[in-house]
């Protein structure tokens, strides 16, 4: 089995930091700080660090296909449309697209990304004043098609997280983190559908220690998954439901991860400080930071971009 390298990219990066997205044109990495109300860009070659700032919280940021510089990100309940190059601390012009969760005007967005067709998929959550104390069963789980229409697919959800598909687009994996629980869905890659859910991967089952938050797959299908409170990446096959290995990383709260680099076979993780007392701060310097993982031997896929019908989108983004 191959021996990871664990290395710093940026020391204490973010508050909450979540959503890594790497553009392989461009090779680098967006990633938000969510109650630091950020959309965050990291470059590689450069080591340049750069912020723009909200005004609420910011849980996923997606660019636009074929669009230079224009994202979709979520800031509170809404999705909006950014027009951002990277570097300056303000936007030139962000457009609401959807707004959601009408019923609990407290939700925020979690996580979300694309699926291998470009279709945008996002969930949300209850009020969270500290890590694991949240208003329950709030959440649901959207999907944005290129048609700009909003379509919810699951709601009563705790934590909507981590979000990955397989190379063919037959099947979805999907976190509700406070089920300790990846699961599985038959995926209709050309309709946006999902059906049939299964459990793939139990934490409780297993003796995983923490919640599971953000994940990623590689190109043989297997899943890693960010352990949230339990200081670890864990390795797993979700059609067996076996742990394959475990990652000890050097914070007890990593909270997502992406494969990157010029070859995909860098994994970036993202973490955070959130919820952490004097104590814990201390013996965990390093919490918040961006990491990297080298020398796994595993390689992923390009992150997805969003594809939107550009006859709706071009009114908004003029």
């Amino acid at each position: 089995m191959a021996k990871p390298r664990i290395d710093v990219a940026i020391e204490k990066a973010t508050y909450l930091g979540e959503g890594p997205h790497w553009r392989c044109e461009h090779e680098d990495l967006l990633f938000v700080d969510i109650l630091g109300k950020s959309i965050n860009r990291f470059d590689p070659k450069t080591k340049a660090h750069h912020r723009l700032k909200f005004d609420s919280t910011v849980s996923l940021v997606v660019p636009l296909k074929f669009q230079k510089n224009k994202m979709i990100a979520s800031v509170g309940r809404e999705l909006v449309l950014v027009d951002w190059d990277g570097k300056s601390n303000q936007t030139q012009n962000q457009k609401t697209i959807a707004t959601v969760d009408d019923h609990s005007p407290s939700n925020r967005f979690n996580d979300g990304k694309c699926d291998p067709k470009g279709r945008l998929w996002a969930g949300t959550m209850g009020y969270e004043p500290v890590p694991g104390q949240l208003d329950r069963q709030k959440g649901a789980l959207y999907s944005i098609d290129s048609d700009i229409v909003v379509r919810k697919h699951a709601d009563k959800i705790d934590i909507a997280n981590g979000l990955a598909w397989t190379a063919d687009g037959s099947t979805m994996y999907y976190i509700d983190t406070m089920t300790y629980r990846v699961d599985a869905f038959d995926y209709d890659i050309h309709g946006g559908t999902i059906s049939n859910r299964r459990s793939a991967f139990d934490f409780k089952k297993n003796s995983i220690t923490g919640l599971p938050d953000g994940m990623t797959i590689d190109r043989d299908g297997i899943l890693w998954i960010a352990c949230f409170a339990g200081s670890q990446i864990i390795k797993v096959d979700p059609t067996t439901g076996k742990l394959l290995q475990r990652i000890e990383m050097p914070c007890s709260n990593p909270t997502s991860v992406v494969f990157g680099g010029p070859h995909l076979d860098t994994i970036y993780v993202t973490s955070t400080s959130f919820g952490l007392d004097e104590a814990e701060l201390a013996s965990q310097p390093l919490a918040g930071s961006l990491f990297t993982i080298g020398g796994t031997g595993a390689k992923g896929f390009h992150s997805e971009e969003f594809v939107g019908d550009m006859s709706k989108l071009n009114v908004l983004i003029k």
